[in-house]
């Protein structure tokens, strides 16, 4: 019988191909355009580590010596404040950072051609907290000397993707040996820099020794506050410039109960040398309460995918219409059907059969329309570059979106065609 049903649906679609190309396309549109938005959606709102989200946690401090502190406990620290959190021996892995530039080039190239790079300026821990993938070598091991990490986009640009684990990067004129490549690496979002708008950036193209890039003079581009004035990022360990970040990997309830202690005795011993006059605040939040509070997932985004939601909803009624008029210009054929002996189920089961495999057709071009519609968004917003990815979840969402539209479609003017009386379809 399904054999048979198909046949039937087939030979339905030739008679009327104008119907249910307008059909197909109505269903499609709505299908793609709402698989679109929950892309990025489920790109903004994804938890970017999982297998140890609940387990990382960025500290902010409320350390602010002046008269006026951030309303909040600040997100950004000090240098000594940051480098008490590193010396901690309670977090199984601490990362302490900062975002630089450089232009980066291969020492030993002939070519003068450099390459705008984005540096992470880190302590060793960061690799193992964050669980970057290496492709060759390993992670530096301290947080001072003339080495560095590379990600696979650079290699690719400078070095064509090969194994350049030994080899000397120029960076801004100094020259620094390579001791790990990564493999392609992902993060949606960005968690462990997801502030000032980096959420949906893509991951560093370098990783340099926090000391080192501090020594170096690479400046911060990215939030700096400060209380004094400075000349450099390499005169502000001794001052009040907040500007590094903390993160800290605590395995369980109590490790997060002493490290919380532990800050909160650092910040009673600066309260009682008069270092700072305000109440003591400091918390940590794990990767998806930060991405939380930081409010990571556009409002403007939900609102479009509600609307695509509702386009979906009308383009299932417009599809309906067509179909009852499909089904009423063919009221004859299913008169005779029913009067050579097809039941109201024979008829029920081969509309279903034709809505199927309408949903499933439908299904392919809503997919390939997806992808257009990604393509044209990154376009226009490229920021959404590193959101805008169909991940296989999605496809086979929107494979059953679509077939679930198409039979929910044909039911109504299904129904109606099994009301018909035979009598009157034969008149």
């Amino acid at each position: 019988m399904l054999s048979y049903n198909l046949k039937l649906a087939l030979q339905s679609f030739k008679r009327a191909p104008s119907l249910y190309f307008l059909v197909l396309l109505t269903l499609s549109i709505g299908v793609g355009l709402l698989c679109a938005n929950l892309a990025l959606v489920s790109s903004m709102a994804g938890d970017p580590i999982a297998e140890k989200s609940d387990t990382l946690f960025h500290v902010s401090m409320n350390t602010w010596p002046g008269e006026q502190p951030p309303a909040e406990p600040f997100h950004l620290l000090r240098y000594r404040d940051a480098m008490q959190i590193s010396n901690s021996n309670i977090a199984k892995h601490s990362a302490i950072f900062y975002a630089s530039g450089v232009y980066a080039r291969d020492a030993q190239a002939t070519s003068l051609k450099r390459f705008d790079s984005n540096v992470r300026a880190t302590t060793p821990g960061f690799f193992a907290l964050t669980k970057a993938p290496f492709a060759h070598g390993s992670a530096f091991a301290k947080s001072s000397g003339m080495e560095v990490v590379i990600g696979d986009e650079l290699n690719k640009k400078i070095f064509a993707g090969s194994n350049s684990v030994g080899k000397t990067l120029e960076l801004d004129g100094e020259l620094l040996t390579i001791v790990g490549v990564l493999k392609p690496w992902f993060l949606r979002p960005l968690f462990y820099h997801a502030t000032e708008g980096r959420a949906f950036n893509l991951t560093d193209d370098i990783y340099v020794p926090l000391e080192t890039a501090i020594d170096l003079g690479w400046s911060n581009h990215a939030r700096t506050s400060s209380t004094v004035s400075y000349k450099g990022i390499e005169f502000s360990r001794d001052r009040n410039v907040f500007y590094l970040q903390a993160w800290v990997q605590l395995e369980n309830s109590a490790e997060q109960q002493a490290f919380q202690s532990y800050l909160d005795g650092y910040s009673q011993t600066l309260q009682d040398a008069g270092e700072h006059p305000h109440a003591i605040r400091n918390e940590l939040r794990d990767v998806n309460a930060w991405l939380a509070q930081l409010k990571i997932v556009d409002q403007k985004v939900l609102a479009f995918t509600l609307a695509s939601v509702l386009f979906l909803c009308v383009c299932v009624f417009n599809a309906s219409s067509l179909l009852l008029s499909r089904f009423h210009s063919a009221k004859f054929e299913v008169g005779l059907r029913r009067a050579i002996g097809a039941s109201n189920k024979h008829l029920l089961l081969q509309g279903l059969t034709e809505s199927a495999l309408l949903g499933l057709i439908a299904g392919v071009f809503s997919l390939l329309l997806s992808w257009l519609f990604l393509k044209l968004s990154t376009e226009f917003l490229p920021d959404l570059a590193n959101l805008a990815v169909l991940e296989p979840k999605l496809l086979l969402l929107g494979m059953v979106l679509a077939l679930c539209t198409a039979i929910s479609s044909a039911l109504y003017p299904l129904y109606r065609a099994n009301r018909y009386t035979i009598s009157a379809e034969l008149k």
